[in-house]
């Protein structure tokens, strides 16, 4: 028979058990949460992330700048503001030696297309298929498109920016609902998404990829900007909203799967996209309703529809009391019908 001694000595250990670290033991969402956050490659003050498969983001040169690297080069989904094609180009250049081949311009915005010409310096000027300089190969250089629309756009002058000439005004434009192509062992399709942020906006979907780069239709750091000069709406805007959405598709639990690019902030999944949908369908209803009413501008500014939504979008670019203007506006202008 054992002795108390000997009965104690296994319990007393077992008790101990917790009090050594259990680093081995460890779940993976908790190992993902105490790990080192990893470092972001910066190039000349430009944040290259991955996005997903041969994907990147650039942060930091204007607006949010797309890159899709395979066999066959790169691709790129704007070409960022006025003087940052330079820096631009060495962040491409820090992951891949390929030449330079697409150039999509998803709305006229100087954020998007004021890099044109370096871009297409860069890669040794437009591709000779689409109207490149007289004798050169016809592999060589980057071709370069745009919606119709938002082409005419670029090259008329807008306050503070003027208008693209020559190599820098995309050579390939569209007018269809969509134009695909085949770039780097993917489709990719540019589908035009009328009078949202403006009148010649595009989302680029990399289907392989399964990435979504959607220009300033969506962003994550202001409410949208609404161009009603260049023929922005907000239902427009709605809508081309819910065409992201149907060609999103989350992984599980609402989480994951396609990743979507915003024009401006964080790279995003479906989720975020219907976060931001719902929040204009909601501020647009409101308005709308208190329209209805015959309330003034004054009175629903008063009434501030846009409330529970300033502190994470309102901006000085957008502010809230801007976005119920655009939207009375519009309202105003659909009760006369």
């Amino acid at each position: 028979m054992k002795s108390s001694s000997q009965l104690v000595a296994p319990i007393f250990f077992f008790f101990l058990l917790p009090l050594f670290p259990l680093e081995a033991q460890q779940s993976p969402a908790i190992t993902a949460l105490t790990a080192p956050w990893p470092e972001t490659l910066k190039v000349d003050g430009i944040e290259v992330l991955p996005v997903q498969k041969n994907i990147y983001m650039l942060v930091g040169g204007g607006a949010n700048v797309t890159v899709q690297i395979g066999d066959t080069g790169v691709m790129l989904v704007n070409a960022g503001g006025p003087g940052q094609a330079d820096k631009i180009v060495a962040a491409i250049r820090k992951l891949t030696r390929k030449p330079i081949r697409y150039l999509v311009n998803s709305s006229p915005d100087a954020d998007k297309v004021g890099g044109n010409a370096g871009i297409i310096q860069a890669a040794g000027g437009v591709n000779g298929l689409v109207g490149g300089a007289e004798g050169r190969p016809a592999n060589a250089g980057v071709m370069t498109m745009g919606q119709e629309n938002a082409v005419n756009r670029m090259t008329t002058a807008i306050p503070g920016f003027p208008p693209l000439t020559g190599d820098a005004v995309p050579v390939s434009s569209f007018f269809t609902p969509r134009k695909d192509f085949y770039a780097n062992g993917e489709p990719v399709q540019v589908m035009h998404q009328p009078h949202a942020h403006t009148d010649g906006d595009v989302i680029v979907f990399f289907r392989g990829s399964d990435v979504v780069s959607a220009g300033d239709i969506f962003r994550t750091d202001s409410y949208p900007v609404i161009d009603v000069a260049r023929g922005g709406s907000i239902q427009g805007a709605i809508d081309a909203l819910n065409n992201i959405i149907d060609i999103t598709i989350p992984e599980r639990n609402q989480m994951g799967g396609t990743r979507v690019i915003p024009g401006h902030g964080r790279i995003c999944n479906e989720t975020d996209v219907v976060d931001y949908r719902d929040m204009l369908t909601i501020i647009r209803d409101r308005i709308r309703g208190m329209v209805q009413k015959k309330m003034t501008l004054a009175q629903v500014k008063a009434a501030r529809p846009t409330l529970e939504y300033d502190g994470l979008y309102s901006t000085n670019e957008v502010s809230g009391d801007a976005l119920i203007e655009i939207v009375f506006n519009e309202m105003t202008k659909e009760s006369q019908k």
